[in-house]
């Protein structure tokens, strides 16, 4: 099915690797023309070498940048327009995740960075792009975690910060919907990214089998499929939808996938 993305511009943050290049390898599949940023200039340019390889160099900016610096997050947007025109379509806003610590080890410090770095990050974003948005039909999409759902012991930072962006990312749904501009937000779940390869790494217990057996659909998911969500969202098929808060986790939210014992009469 053609999404039609075929031209629209593209800023998509953590795009080096896991969801964020997901989304990027989609747009472009799409026709969409795409720059995207991260902080590992290596990562940003084996990415962006890849990319430009199998989509043309034309359409593809890849930009290492720190997404929590409010200039950084300014070059990234007027580097993206004096390359691919004053016209900016497509907002995805994904960085990482936020440290994961017990709530008596969370500093003021800590605090600090984790909302600098992911939720300030966000509304940078929005301020930055939204001169550039047009009346084609803008659309922001900001990716969390679906842990803001279910909250864990050891979470409390990125069920906050994240927490905030799903408010902020609503408000803004409402204030801006007049413009033809939709704000929707995906909460994702278990995916096969870097990000969980850590976790594994982190504590050897664990694995992908072990994983996926906690999801109701029985396994974790595959960065592609993510990205297939997000590029309809963000795609004309999807004017009439803002203000949209959606897990993309297996069912997860929902429940485990584990079977309870059968009750003892």
């Amino acid at each position: 099915m053609d999404l039609g993305l075929k031209d629209r511009v593209a800023i998509v943050g953590g795009g080096s690797d896991g969801l964020g290049l997901a989304m990027v390898d989609r747009l472009l599949e799409e026709g969409a023309r795409v720059a995207f940023f991260a902080r590992r200039e290596a990562k940003v340019a084996a990415a962006a070498q890849r990319l430009a390889a199998a989509y043309g160099e034309d359409r593809v900016l890849g930009l290492a940048a720190d997404c929590s610096s409010a200039e950084e997050i300014e070059r990234v947007t007027a580097s993206t327009v004096e390359r691919f025109g004053e016209a900016v379509h497509i907002l995805v806003t994904n960085d990482g995740g936020p440290p994961v610590r017990p709530i008596s080890a969370l500093t003021d410090d800590i605090w600090d960075t984790a909302f600098n770095r992911h939720f300030y990050y966000v509304v940078r974003s929005v301020r930055a792009t939204l001169p550039y948005m047009t009346n084609e039909g803008g659309s922001i999409l900001n990716v969390v975690s679906a842990v803001t759902q279910r909250p864990a012991i050891n979470m409390a930072v990125p069920v906050t910060v994240w927490s905030a962006v799903v408010g902020y990312a609503q408000t803004l749904a409402l204030e801006i919907g007049r413009h033809d501009i939709t704000v929707n937000t995906l909460m994702a779940g278990m995916f096969d990214t870097p990000l969980v390869d850590q976790m594994i790494a982190r504590q050897p217990e664990l694995s992908q089998e072990s994983l996926g057996a906690r999801v109701p659909l029985g396994r974790i998911g595959h960065p592609s499929e993510f990205a297939a969500v997000a590029a309809t969202l963000v795609s004309p098929n999807a004017r009439y939808v803002t203000g949209l808060v959606a897990p993309v986790d297996g069912g997860s939210t929902v429940g485990t996938g584990f079977e309870s014992p059968t009750a003892m009469n």
